[in-house]
């Protein structure tokens, strides 16, 4: 299992002398789910973000074997356009609807001017699939900000498919979900991305999130790589090196805190089908007319006039 991408030194200075992200070297291996662990100011979203030049480090380099260096603008374009992004805090549109937003992930590639006219109806569709993966079809035609919290970090996933990449980046995608919406999201996105075959670096601070989802676990504490490895071996000995040392906190979750947030995620568990929305199918078809198709029918069978 080849790298898909090399952190090599890299460390992060904010203005203040702030060392956000200190000489962390590391590898994310092609296919591979990897979770980004550790509290609040670790260093997590500095480190995820840049993995796609979103944040340019002070010293260090990201590789992308097969393109070069980021620090490079047409490697970094490029990148870009393989590499999904998923947001904290969504980032959609909120009076466009969930499909326009989802049409956004395409316009990496077209020029400026073309990006101002409507896209080609493959496009559309194309889009309309990423929505129907994440079970969002029939909402496509809903302005984002009538949509619930969980409903809209789907559209930010489906947006992030749209771009067809192979690297999915994630940054705290469920920090501000309930705990039903976030275990279903996390599902989603481990589905998919085992499905697709894609890479995928998630930041996240919930321990028992990054257990249950993660491939690997890279700990992160003061900006440095305080684990790295399998999540079954992230034992009490691991966790204190990640959370230790945080000023008035606890060093890590008790054994008992654990035993709780495990049973009150059970709990939780057994009524995500029930929280799972049933896709409107007025909506699904309106969108299906917008794109010359239906179901069953060849791409090229459109409609006459």
């Amino acid at each position: 299992m080849g790298a898909a991408l090399e952190v090599r030194n890299v460390s992060v200075t904010f203005p203040g002398k702030v060392r956000a992200v200190d000489s962390v070297s590391l590898e994310f291996r092609r296919g591979e789910l990897t979770v980004l662990l550790g509290r609040s100011g670790a260093g997590k979203s500095t480190l995820l973000r840049c993995l796609n030049r979103l944040v340019a480090p002070t010293s260090g380099s990201v590789l992308v074997p097969g393109l070069g260096d980021l620090s490079d603008p047409g490697v970094c374009l490029e990148h870009r356009r393989r590499t999904g992004m998923i947001f904290q805090h969504h980032q959609l549109l909120g009076r466009r609807t969930a499909l326009d937003n989802v049409l956004m992930g395409r316009l990496g590639r077209y020029s400026p001017l073309r990006s101002l006219f409507p896209l080609p109806r493959r496009e559309v569709r194309l889009a309309l699939d990423c929505l129907e993966r994440v079970g969002l079809a029939g909402l496509a035609l809903r302005r984002a900000d009538q949509l619930s919290g969980g409903e809209r970090q789907r559209v930010g996933v489906a947006r992030a498919l749209a771009q067809e990449p192979r690297i999915l980046l994630a940054d705290e995608p469920v920090a501000s979900l309930d705990p039903v919406a976030a275990h279903d999201l996390l599902g989603e996105i481990r589905r998919i991305c085992r499905e697709d075959g894609l890479t995928a670096v998630i930041s996240l601070h919930q321990l028992e999130y990054a257990r249950d989802f993660g491939e690997r676990i890279v700990g992160l504490r003061a900006g440095r790589t305080a684990f790295d490895g399998d999540p079954a071996a992230l034992a009490s000995r691991g966790m204190q090196g990640i959370y230790e040392d945080a000023p008035g906190r606890d060093a890590c979750p008790s054994p008992e805190a654990q035993r709780l947030h495990a049973e009150k995620r059970t709990r939780h568990e057994t009524r995500i089908d029930d929280r799972r929305r049933d896709d409107p199918p007025d909506g699904l078809q309106q969108v299906r007319d917008l794109c010359g198709t239906r179901p069953g029918r060849p791409e090229g069978d459109r409609p006459a006039g």
